[in-house]
């Protein structure tokens, strides 16, 4: 074995020392995975949307106030049978509303039902007297009288009729909201508890918001295990079908296994948070770990069977793998390592933890020769040898042959049709949520028929939008700051006819008692014009109704207050719309008053608009950053300008592709989807650096582009093909496994970016090989100046200078 410089004499002294080296790795990695024990698995909402935005910092600047938003819970109780006015069906309510006033885990002032405490009715009572009190509190009415009193209350008072009580009586509301601190699967438990305890052959429970979503989540964790445990199961198959030989099936698996400890013992102890929602990019990270392992093995198996001896198949495929084992890695690195530009947590978290568990990969280069030189393989005989994979190969050429010869205008007229159609549908790609529900469910899960039953039920919902006030003590009762909360939710109402549902602030209280001065004509529902007349009836209800109630509208100094708007769903065609008409109603109104100012925007809808506009920033950005990392990288790599563009480009037409998939699919760019396109790329890219690393080899072979590209389809088209089958066909298998509408369709987006980039191996690549003829692919013909049995001017012709 000749070593000619410092690698390749570290190769050889591996490869001496393999049984000492394999020990030494098993020794490090069992001590660095005993940080997986340290794992924590939450979700936590601060950490999924960005933190740098004017609306995140307003949230949590008002949020000490009035809570965070985006962990706000409804509740509805619907009555199988007739209407919710008896004495069962309201106990029901008000035993709910009890239980959630008593949860330390929710915030008791921010909890309203027709039962709750801060619900009030105005009454008027003998000698011109208005008293102001609870509207069923602390007891259910009990009799006939006293329940056609509490129906009269609710449908002439605008505030509850349509929201806290369904106009056609049969259904009651529940608002309440987790505390920032709570976890999502302590908040579901709660509420699971309550759906079950209370629904019942006379009423359902029905249950929508963030903290129920996610605990969804957190449900199919168990069955996320079983999905990824099949996939795995359909790895081993795979792999036994390809090599059906103890080397093929335990090297990559064994290898895999050291790198899922290496990245989950960095996860534990950098005490990074691994989100249940991450499960689906470590699975791929795992899909990759055994992918690349298989290129390495396949080459391993052939260099073996060529030279007879361990050692030398070991040394062999470790000097023919690194380069592109590298390249490929490094490309992969780059997918994750630009989602460090979102200013989001969880995506920064994402970028450092998938970027190192993806970079110890690069160790398969090393590690999965050794692994198969101490696992029994039997030579085979040269005719048994091309009985056994001729099929394949010569399918591979043909495809290629066919690509570079007479089927080359086919070629290039698919790429001009996916150019054409990707960048039409591309332009239609939305950022955020496209449909409402969760698109992380499937339509005919119960929370997306929750929601949907809600939204049709009633005027207010769990997708709320705040206008804020701050300014100098006592100010919230400056007459401008009721005027300009009561006509911002009439313009929104105005121009968002089709999803604005209701309101809800201190002008609504207001509004009721001029209501009761007018002898309850329901004309007479708006604030007084009269600024004194409007500040002596908030001076009243300042004196008569109590802290906590007040509590949900503005602070005990008086210097914040908000209006809360709900709509019906959070698309994101809505929520650009909500935003302009926001924006627009301050273009005609100040937005500054004597003594303070109105601020945008908050609630869950003010964080969804925020999550929005860092998603559209974010992707553009990270497009760029990770096709411009990757021709930087793929340049170094095959130190060729040329061989960067070549390998780069390409990725442009998957990219096309696979947004035009999400497009038709009715998919949007959210915190979810983004990562899995960023990594696609970075994944598709391998087989390509594989099939170059290869031309290299067989170009000084054949001295001829075509002959070079055709036997190296031959033979490391083979790999290919294994390389993509075994990450393509267990993800895509989630398509038809998993009960998470977000898994099954990235599982199937992933395995159509994948698949597009391991065809283009065999049908784009070797046409842009034999078009351009690269001078990097013939470099070592061009070191020797001299080809044996021509001289170096026909070299220098054959590669085209």
């Amino acid at each position: 074995m000749t070593t000619q410089t410092r690698i390749e004499r570290m190769y050889a002294w591996v490869c001496r020392h393999r049984v000492g080296v394999l020990l030494g790795v098993l020794v490090v990695v069992g001590t660095f995975s005993l940080g997986a024990a340290r794992i924590r698995t939450e979700v936590i909402l601060q950490h999924m949307v960005p933190y740098d935005h004017p609306y995140l910092k307003l949230n949590a600047r008002f949020s000490q106030v009035f809570g965070g938003g985006g962990s706000g819970v409804a509740i509805a109780i619907q009555a199988k049978h007739g209407d919710i006015f008896n004495e069962k069906t309201l106990g029901k309510v008000k035993k709910i509303t009890d239980e959630i006033v008593l949860w330390d885990e929710a915030y008791r002032v921010l909890t309203v039902s027709i039962a709750s405490h801060s619900t009030k009715v105005v009454k008027t009572l003998g000698k011109g007297e208005i008293s102001i009190e609870p509207l069923m509190f602390p007891d259910v009415p009990q009799t006939p009288e006293q329940m056609e009193l509490l129906k009269k209350h609710v449908f002439s008072n605008p505030v509850y009729s349509g929201t806290l009580v369904s106009r056609d009586g049969t259904a009651a509301l529940i608002l309440t909201q987790f505390k920032e601190n709570i976890s999502y699967e302590r908040a579901f438990q709660l509420l699971r508890k309550i759906s079950q305890q209370y629904t019942d052959s006379e009423t359902s429970v029905h249950i929508v918001g963030y903290p129920m979503l996610m605990g969804w989540i957190y449900s199919y964790k168990a069955q996320m295990y079983w999905v990824f445990g099949i996939s795995v199961v359909f790895m081993v198959l795979i792999l036994f079908s390809i090599f059906r030989s103890v080397v093929g099936l335990v090297a990559p698996l064994a290898m895999a296994a050291i790198c899922t400890g290496l990245g989950l013992g960095f996860i534990g102890w950098t005490g990074i948070n691994f989100s249940p929602l991450l499960y689906v990019l470590a699975f791929l990270i795992g899909a990759r770990m055994i992918s690349n392992s298989v290129q390495i093995t396949h080459r391993y198996i052939e260099e073996f069977h060529q030279s007879g001896s361990k050692t030398e198949a070991t040394y062999q495929t470790m000097r023919a793998m690194a380069m592109p084992n590298l390249a490929a890695v490094a490309t992969d690195v780059v997918g994750f390592s630009v989602l460090a530009f979102a200013k989001i947590v969880l995506m920064q978290q994402l970028a450092a933890m998938m970027s190192f568990w993806m970079a110890t990969i690069v160790l398969s280069g090393v590690l999965v020769p050794l692994l198969c030189s101490v696992l029994p393989l039997k030579r085979r005989a040269a005719d048994e040898e091309e009985e056994r994979e001729h099929w394949l190969g010569r399918l591979n050429a043909a495809v290629a042959a066919f690509s570079i010869g007479a089927g080359r205008y086919l070629v290039l007229a698919g790429v001009a049709v996916i150019l054409g159609v990707g960048l039409w549908q591309t332009s239609k790609l939305k950022v955020g949520d496209p449909t409402p529900g969760s698109p992380i469910l499937w339509p005919n899960h119960p929370y997306n028929l929750d929601q949907a039953a809600i939204n049709q039920t009633f005027d207010a919902s769990s997708e709320n939008f705040m206008l804020f006030y701050e300014g100098a003590p006592e100010s919230v009762y400056d007459p401008a700051v009721l005027y300009t909360f009561e006509a911002f939710s009439r313009y929104m109402a105005d121009r968002l006819p089709d999803i604005y549902k209701s309101s809800g602030s201190i002008a609504n209280m207001a509004k009721l008692l001029n209501v009761t001065f007018h002898d309850g004509d329901l004309i007479w529902y708006q604030l007084p014009r009269n600024a004194e007349m409007l500040t002596g009836l908030l001076g009243y209800i300042r004196n008569t109704v109590d802290r906590g109630t007040l509590g949900r509208f503005m602070d005990s100094t008086l210097e914040r207050s908000q209006v809360t708007l709900y709509f019906a769903d959070h698309t994101s065609d809505n929520m650009l719309r909500i935003r302009k008409a926001a924006y627009d109603f301050f273009k005609t109104h100040p937005q500054k008053t004597a003594r303070g100012q109105f601020y945008l925007a908050g609630g869950a809808i003010g964080m969804e608009i925020a999550l929005n506009e860092e998603m559209q920033r974010s992707h553009v950005l990270m497009d760029a950053w990770v096709l411009g990392a990757i021709f930087l990288m793929c340049s170094l790599t095959f130190r060729s300008i040329v061989a960067g563009l070549m390998l780069t480009l390409p990725l442009v037409l998957s990219n096309l592709l696979a947004a035009a998939y999400m497009v038709l699919m009715n998919i949007g760019l959210s915190t979810n989807t983004l990562p899995c396109a960023a990594v696609g790329v970075g994944v598709g890219v391998d087989f390509a650096i594989y099939l170059y690393s290869r031309c290299i080899e067989e170009f000084p072979v054949h001295r001829d582009w075509n002959d070079a590209v055709l036997a190296s389809v031959r033979t490391c088209g083979r790999g290919i093909v294994f390389t993509g089958f075994t990450l393509i066909v267990p993800i895509l298998s989630w398509y038809f496994i998993s009960d998470l509408k977000f898994q099954a369709q990235m599982g199937f987006f992933l395995s159509i970016l994948l698949f597009i980039n391991m065809v283009s191996a065999f049908t784009l690549h070797p046409l842009l090989i034999s078009i351009v003829r690269p001078r990097f692919m013939a470099r070592n013909v061009l070191a020797s100046q001299e080809v044996p049995g021509e001289g170096a001017t026909d070299a220098q012709r054959v590669v085209g200078s």
